[in-house]
């Protein structure tokens, strides 16, 4: 069960929630139970033809007419990056990308708004955090840094960095499988 908005602004946490096809009333919603201050946008291309009210334009304005403030960092730690040395045979390599000076610097953003006290929620469209890079790629990243992120799935419901690569590995805990850009 959340902590109220109240328990919520003393604490600084990174989150991580995917849009699918909620509404963006559904997806406010969600921000405001677990009191996000920042939406940190990590798709490398910020458009949706599915959900197009999430498209970059239309979410940012959105949030800010609801008080929450929109950033967009998915050319640094998006899961598509554009330098082609983050690639082998055309499948990105998750060790190659975490490596990137781009990424390393989307990271130190993120640190810092956690150092001045903001609740961040980084935002891609897939709902299921175990299907998205901000699991895989992001959120490995910070475990590694000793930062806890935290997904969202809905009103009632928190899934630990832990718990989603334990799912994804089948107990295992182990990133040697995130080399292959199969999963």
């Amino acid at each position: 069960m959340p902590l109220s908005s109240e328990t919520h602004k003393k604490e600084a946490c990174l989150f991580s929630i995917g849009y699918g096809l909620r509404s963006p009333e559904e997806f406010l919603e969600l921000l405001r139970t677990h009191a996000i201050d920042v939406v940190a946008d990590v798709r490398s291309n910020p458009y949706s033809k599915w959900n197009p009210d999430f498209c970059r334009e239309p979410i940012s304005a959105y949030l800010k007419e609801h008080h929450v403030q929109y950033v967009y960092i998915g050319d640094m730690i998006g899961g598509i990056p554009k330098d082609d040395s983050c690639y082998i045979d055309g499948k990105l390599d998750y060790q190659k990308a975490k490596l990137h000076p781009t990424f390393t610097k989307g990271i130190a953003r993120l640190l810092v708004a956690l150092e001045k006290g903001f609740r961040v929620a980084l935002m891609c469209g897939e709902v299921e955090p175990h299907q998205c890079h901000r699991s895989k790629l992001i959120g490995e990243v910070l475990a590694e840094k000793g930062v806890s992120l935290s997904h969202i799935l809905n009103n009632t419901t928190l899934k630990s960095q832990t718990q989603v690569m334990l799912e994804l590995t089948k107990g295992r805990n182990t990133l040697d499988l995130f080399g292959n850009p199969s999963l």
